[in-house]
């Protein structure tokens, strides 16, 4: 847990040590009180809030934005919730699919590096439709968001690395843990319904990482936010679900990792004590966050060298994530698409060198088949790095050989954003007007950063909803 914050816990109920882990989510989940949550970690969270509000707005404009919108009409109407961006009127569990899938549209949503984790992207949909539903103040909607991402991280932490080794995206599995969690505490379930909700949200935990070019991955915090609303409806209509959903001999735990933990390896472990929302990392570049360390290292060094120059260009990447990020190589080196772009080290390491940035311009509105970015993308190969310490970080190194008989490296033990080196909030607000400015103006994005650095003395969502919908 790096740089986890730790705080004083509040005395555990007597019979704590007999609850299930559900229950014990529950119970944090519901007593949560902003005043017991360290200032720094509350501060930490409304970035987060923000950061993936204004990916929202971004992914608002691109296709599948639309798309997603247009999808999730044909399930019903309704009027309680609203979608980022269009400002379409939804039921509260559509919207919250919409609002998933565009926080998590364009790859550019944080991660808790330990758990290998996006922690907002679908605790903001859960929590903005829960809230706006249930006209909750903003203070209870960024508790609820907090209780939402230190859930997750817990669950997802239980399996890191080895969901993905399974093909399972946590995000989107333990997602739906951490969704229930957050919107039913805005809901108002009882401790009873939420535990319910929870082990229905257990059945619904899915999300697998075969995507062969389409948009699956951007479904999964949809989903996973859209599940826990359906499994709270359920729960606070009296719908029984299994208490010992997660730890149980074919719970989530053993059906997704073949394994229930037990002791300081369950997500109750010094729950509401220990802050995983200190570790989450947030994305300075739009791609895949095994990537990041290169893009840093690629930009430290591109000033050193003339590209004309380069002979070959090495990337040490640790073996097991090849698959995610180098390969195929053919597709790697030639992207088919700007997602594919995303998950390749040979692109965005050319592209660091070749444009002296990594945004979703590089991605989405320039060439990618651009001849002298190809030619650099050729040269670029990416082996298997010995000391990585993965998955506590995710490291990067990048080796430029010169046809001078030269070399040049720079290696970057933690990305740019991480813990380790956090972004600091001016660079957050810069980031979320980069992109809410894809969809709504200057003026209106200044408005939606100050309503959600002082979400906590809202006395609604009304205003911070109305300033994320575009003009017509």
């Amino acid at each position: 847990m790096t740089n986890t914050v730790i705080a004083t816990a509040k005395p555990a109920p007597n019979n704590a040590s007999a609850r299930t882990e559900a229950e014990a989510i529950a119970d944090f989940a519901l007593g949560l009180d902003l005043g017991s949550v360290p200032p720094a970690v509350a501060e930490l969270a409304k970035e987060h809030l923000l950061d993936a509000l204004g990916i929202a707005l971004a992914s608002s404009t691109w296709d599948f934005g639309r798309i997603v919108l247009n999808g999730v009409r044909e399930l019903g109407e309704g009027t309680k919730a609203t979608a980022i961006g269009s400002g379409a009127k939804l039921p509260p569990a559509s919207a919250a699919l919409v609002n998933g899938v565009l926080a998590h549209g364009l790859d550019f949503d944080d991660t808790h590096i330990g758990a290998i984790y996006h922690a907002s992207a679908h605790a903001l949909a859960a929590c903005l439709a829960a809230g706006e539903a249930s006209r909750a103040t903003g203070r209870e909607v960024l508790t609820a968001f907090i209780a939402a991402i230190e859930v997750g991280c817990r669950i997802a932490m239980v399996g890191a690395g080895e969901f993905h080794e399974r093909g399972f995206h946590p995000t989107a599995v333990c997602g739906a843990f951490a969704c229930t969690a957050g919107a039913g505490r805005l809901m108002g379930a009882t401790r009873e319904q939420m535990v319910w909700a929870l082990g229905l949200g257990g059945s619904q935990a899915a999300g697998i990482l075969e995507q062969n070019g389409s948009w699956l991955k951007r479904f999964g915090p949809g989903w996973a936010a859209h599940s826990a609303l359906s499994a709270l409806a359920l729960g606070r209509a009296g719908f029984l679900g299994p208490v010992t959903v997660l730890e149980g001999s074919r719970g989530f735990y053993a059906t997704h990792l073949g394994k229930v933990p037990g002791g300081a390896a369950l997500p109750s472990f010094e729950l509401g004590s220990a802050w995983f929302t200190s570790s989450i990392a947030l994305k300075p570049y739009p791609c895949c966050h095994y990537i990041h360390a290169f893009a840093d290292a690629a930009l430290e060094l591109r000033d050193r060298f003339s590209l004309d120059d380069v002979d070959r260009i090495e990337c040490l990447l640790k073996l097991s994530l090849h698959k995610s990020v180098a390969e195929p190589r053919d597709w790697r080196i030639r992207p088919r698409s700007a997602y594919e772009a995303l998950f390749s080290v040979p692109f965005v390491v050319a592209t660091a060198l070749q444009k002296g940035r990594v945004d979703l311009a590089a991605f989405h509105d320039e060439p990618l088949n651009d001849p002298a970015l190809m030619a650099l993308t050729a040269k670029t190969f990416v082996l298997d790095d010995p000391h990585s310490d993965y998955p506590l970080h995710f490291p990067g190194e990048v080796i430029v050989y010169l046809r001078d008989g030269n070399t040049l490296r720079c290696r970057k033990p933690a990305s740019y954003g991480s813990p380790d080196r956090p972004m600091a909030r001016d660079a957050v607000v810069a980031k979320f007007m980069g992109n809410a400015t894809r969809a709504i103006e200057p003026a209106a994005a200044e408005h939606v950063a100050k309503a959600v650095l002082a979400l906590d003395t809202a006395p609604s969502l009304d205003e911070l909803i109305g300033l994320c919908i575009a003009p017509a």
